[in-house]
């Protein structure tokens, strides 16, 4: 059978509140019950000795009235007194006073009580009065009840504290499920609203929720809130892989469909350095495939950089070479104007997809009979790349933004793309430690300066 946590907590509270106050009862009522019992101990000592006072000198004084004397005598029937006898010094009854001679609320009161709690046994104290000369002058009998514990008043104060006790403990519970609920329904709504936030999350649906008061509760929400985000993040960057590696595929497919298209055409003949041309762009494509099945595992490091000794000179070659035929059919002239000889060690898929990138994007933004140049130097111990166009240019205020995913600026309507090239470029040259500067001018064109380390 299962139980809610509402259900449990009002359980549990309830009890707690029982506990106390049956707890506190016993030990109030043990301490009182014992002072109680000592006081009216006391109470009785200090009637018998006045009453065995007032009767010596009531038996030395003759003319002491026998009225009088009764009444003085009824005064003293407080509990756990019932009667009183004095006798003379020949045994002959003189006085005598009881309770049951007794009218009024007080004796109502404890003849309910005696009929509802049963009768009681009684004990009688005898007292020998003695005149100043020890002679023996009368007898006093006094009767009370057998045990002080078993008194009247003892019994009226343990059923008043028991009844008292009753009422406290139903005061308790009221008060007990009264807070219980209030407390109870706002942590159920607070796990509710949880649970709710759980379940948005596993079928990727957004939800605000109010931040609980309860510390366990609201840690429990912040950890769903940051597995939210982190799977927001994920997502996100599988996105982004995914459209970065479908971009990156269309490089080496546009050089390769470029040069079928030039050799039916009778633009290209297949030469060893054409061959040797589009090898390299199946080998692009290669290490492409291999990355998206790396995206299978989601926590494998699809950063991963694989360092080799690189020919600068040789991969531009290569890179000019291969975008060349898709440069001239759109009326574009391509140069490399730099030939030093220059060796690095870095990843070559990474910068050579970085220098794709950016000539493609000179080349979508470089009209017919355009110049686009790419030269390098070495300076500083890091190697500079630049590609510059006489394009459309960029807008001063949207530099900052190009690297950006999916940015695409005002002036780039007109052309296909989604807004991923430039920020494949900043990811790759990040992970090899490289950077990428921009200048550029409306309709003047378009510089990109590329600098990385010689060794990482």
């Amino acid at each position: 059978m299962m139980v809610s946590i509402r259900q449990q907590w009002l359980s549990v509270l309830i009890f707690i509140a029982v506990l106390s106050v049956a707890v506190n009862a016993l030990v109030l009522s043990a301490l009182i019950n014992r002072y109680f019992l000592e006081y009216t101990t006391k109470n009785y000592e200090a009637h018998v000795e006045q009453i065995t006072l007032y009767s010596q000198r009531s038996l030395q004084n003759l003319d002491v009235n026998k009225n009088q004397m009764v009444m003085d005598m009824e005064t003293h029937l407080s509990d756990p007194i019932t009667s009183i006898k004095l006798y003379d010094a020949l045994g002959e009854l003189l006085i005598e006073v009881s309770k049951d001679q007794r009218f009024g609320p007080d004796m109502m009161r404890e003849g309910m009580m005696s009929s509802m709690m049963g009768g009681f046994f009684e004990e009688m104290d005898r007292i020998d009065l003695k005149d100043d000369t020890g002679a023996k002058i009368g007898q006093l009998n006094i009767l009370r009840y057998s045990s002080l514990e078993n008194s009247m008043a003892t019994r009226m104060f343990r059923v008043a504290l028991f009844t008292n006790s009753l009422i406290s403990v139903g005061l308790v519970i009221i008060m007990s499920v009264v807070i219980g609920l209030i407390v109870s329904k706002k942590m159920s709504r607070d796990l509710k609203d949880t649970s709710v936030l759980a379940q948005k999350i596993d079928i990727g649906e957004d939800l605000e929720i109010h931040s609980s008061k309860v510390m366990e509760i609201r840690i429990i929400q912040e950890r769903l809130e940051a597995l939210r985000s982190k799977l927001k993040l994920k997502q996100r960057s599988r996105k982004n892989l995914t459209d970065a590696l479908l971009h990156q595929t269309r490089t080496p497919l546009t050089i390769l469909k470029s040069h079928f298209e030039g050799y039916e055409d009778g633009l290209i003949h297949f030469t060893e350095d054409e061959i040797k041309t589009c090898e390299n762009q199946i080998e692009d494509l290669t290490v492409i495939i291999e990355n998206m099945s790396g995206m299978i595992d989601a926590d494998q490091d699809m950063d991963e950089v694989r360092v080799e000794e690189i020919d600068v000179h040789a991969m531009l070659t290569r890179i000019v070479k291969g975008l060349s035929v898709q440069f001239e059919r759109k009326g574009i002239t391509l140069m490399l104007n730099s030939h030093e000889k220059i060796k690095i060690k870095s990843d070559p898929y990474k910068l050579s997809q970085a220098i794709y990138n950016i000539l493609t994007n000179a080349y979508k933004y470089t009209n017919g009979n355009g110049r686009v140049v790419v030269n390098y130097q070495e300076k500083d111990g890091r190697v500079c790349i630049s590609v510059k166009d006489d394009g459309i240019g960029i807008e001063k205020e949207e530099i900052g933004q190009i690297f950006n995913a999916y940015y695409r600026g005002g002036n780039a309507n007109k052309t296909q793309g989604e807004g991923i090239g430039l920020h494949v470029v900043k990811e790759n040259l990040k992970s090899i430690q490289g950077t990428v500067d921009v200048t550029s001018m409306l309709n003047v064109g378009t510089e990109f300066t590329i600098k990385i380390p010689k060794v990482i």
